[in-house]
């Protein structure tokens, strides 16, 4: 390992230990998981996330998380990543995905369902629940999203919980949407939620997350990168 290397992973490293410990007060003490959102970077940037002793690595795009996933700086086999899934899901998608993703964060719709059931059975899911006025965002109305669980649970998934990408609303606002999430999970018997990116994660652990997707605060802003050598423009904040 580089000098460079040892340095990023260093860097890393006390990233996450700081995500750790704010997340931690914020939620009381109770554990939580940690989703490094590693979309656009380069995969020597997980390497040394893996390093730092992260597990958890979401990908918002199907073909890069595929490509990530085979390239062989990434393959561990005594204490393998888990790649979780957390875009918009094509139908297309699924069955090259479902090989290799152990978490899908974003379903939404009785087709993925269907076919994430027959490809993978038994994977573990989130349903995302939609609080934008935009009906074209991912996600369904959270008084849709019982039947959505039921399917699962008929089909034999591992559904954890609910899911949510909020919009750009006020904090007081956004405490809100999160504790309708929370109230909603317990309410259909659901082990967690996964809600919460680098600029709220404290406010959605404090209002009972259980998984959080964070990019940025673990690895800073994303620019200009280049992964598996084609130059990507870096997406917005996680």
């Amino acid at each position: 390992m580089s000098q460079t290397d040892d340095s990023l992973t260093s860097r890393i490293r006390a990233a996450y230990q700081d995500v750790l410990s704010r997340g931690l007060k914020a939620s009381c003490g109770r554990p939580f998981e940690v989703v490094a959102v590693t979309k656009t970077l380069p995969v020597e940037t997980v390497a040394a996330a893996y390093r730092a002793g992260l597990r958890d690595f979401g990908e918002n795009y199907a073909d890069e998380l595929i490509a990530k996933a085979s390239h062989p700086s990434l393959i561990f086999t005594d204490d393998p990543i888990r790649w979780h899934f957390i875009g918009a899901i094509q139908s297309r998608k699924i069955p090259k995905l479902a090989d290799v993703v152990a978490v899908w964060h974003s379903v939404s719709r009785e087709k993925e369902i269907e076919l994430i059931a027959k490809l993978s059975p038994s994977t573990a899911v989130f349903i995302q629940v939609n609080f934008s006025e935009n009906e074209r965002r991912n996600g369904v109305r959270l008084v849709e999203a019982a039947g959505l669980v039921n399917l699962c649970r008929e089909r034999d998934l591992r559904v954890i919980g609910l899911m949510v990408v909020p919009p750009l609303v006020d904090t007081e606002s956004l405490g809100k949407i999160f504790t309708e999430v929370n109230a909603e999970r317990l309410r259909l018997g659901l082990q967690g939620c996964s809600m919460g990116m680098s600029d709220d994660f404290e406010l959605a652990l404090a209002r009972g997350s259980t998984h959080i997707r964070v990019g940025t605060v673990l690895f800073g802003s994303r620019i200009k990168t280049e992964m598996l050598g084609s130059k990507i423009v870096q997406g917005g904040p996680e």
